[in-house]
């Protein structure tokens, strides 16, 4: 047996436990109940069509990009430790399956459990968009769709390494729940370390290179990586989409920099994306593979 037989068990239990069901519930009333409000309540201005642009970044940027990951953690953060709890982790672990074998299946289970319902709402919402006459670019919306399977992996992924990790259900939780508030709270204040390592170590930095850091660091971030990945589906301007979310500032700090660097480019922000993929629960299994059960 391997971390296939693991991941298996826990899509069924799932299943068995209607966390499935009430997770396309959820996803159902987002997704397509955002679809028919924005179908049934936008009117085309002169003859100018209605497009998914209308919804797809109002949705992503402004709702999505804060449930999803709350979901991912609550379907995951108790995944390893549950069962380390319960007991039932050392019965796992007298079959033919490693310690990694448990991370892997439990990682890619949970995976299953949140990603399913998210792309049958989804996939429901542009027929309803459609039927509401909404032009649906088909590549546009399948990477917006691709992106939020995404994001909501990488917080799955974040939940089991701390799930892993952790000697308790709450310090789980309470891990989990700490990292999602630092990034969609906290991450400004991160980010500023850059002006006290500027003050302390006499860099001599500029203001404006300040910011261009600043940016680069923002995108570490996954939350925010996949805010301005979204967006950038929708506009040509690179820095546009760098920059979403700043406001009035947005002009300025756009007419300053110019050109977008190449650490602002779409290929690292998605690098910096796909880093949270693999380095939470790589870590939480270093840590789980020496503990003591």
């Amino acid at each position: 047996m391997t971390w296939q037989a693991i991941a298996r068990k826990d899509f069924r239990d799932a299943v068995r436990s209607r966390w499935l069901w009430g997770l396309s519930a959820i996803f159902f009333g987002l997704f397509v109940g955002s679809a028919y409000l924005i179908g049934s309540g936008v009117q085309p201005q002169g003859n100018q069509p209605l497009t998914s642009e209308v919804f797809v970044p109002t949705l992503g940027n402004r709702v999505v990009a804060l449930v999803v990951p709350i979901v991912a953690i609550v379907v995951a953060y108790s995944s390893v430790i549950g069962e380390r709890e319960s007991g039932s982790l050392k019965l796992l672990l007298s079959l033919p399956h490693s310690r990694q074998d448990v991370v892997a299946g439990k990682t890619v289970g949970r995976s299953t459990v949140l990603t399913l319902p998210v792309l049958v709402a989804m996939l429901l919402a542009a027929v309803v968009l459609a039927l509401y006459g909404v032009q649906v670019g088909p590549l546009k919306y399948l990477a917006f769709v691709a992106l939020t399977l995404l994001l909501g992996v990488v917080f799955v992924s974040v939940a089991v390494g701390f799930s892993a990790a952790a000697s308790s259900n709450r310090r789980a939780m309470l891990g989990t729940v700490g990292t999602y508030v630092v990034l969609t709270m906290l991450w400004t204040q991160v980010r500023r370390v850059l002006v006290v390592f500027n003050d302390k170590l006499g860099l001599g930095w500029e203001n404006m290179t300040l910011v261009k850091y600043g940016l680069f660091i923002k995108f570490f971030n996954p939350i925010r990586a996949y805010e301005s990945l979204v967006t950038r589906l929708y506009t040509d301007n690179v820095m546009a989409a760098r920059l979403y979310g700043a406001g009035r500032m947005q002009g300025f700090i756009a007419q300053q920099i110019g050109e977008a660097p190449f650490y602002l480019s779409d290929w690292v922000v998605l690098a910096q994306f796909l880093l949270w993929l693999l380095v939470p629960v790589a870590l939480g299994y270093l840590v789980f593979r020496d503990a003591d059960l």
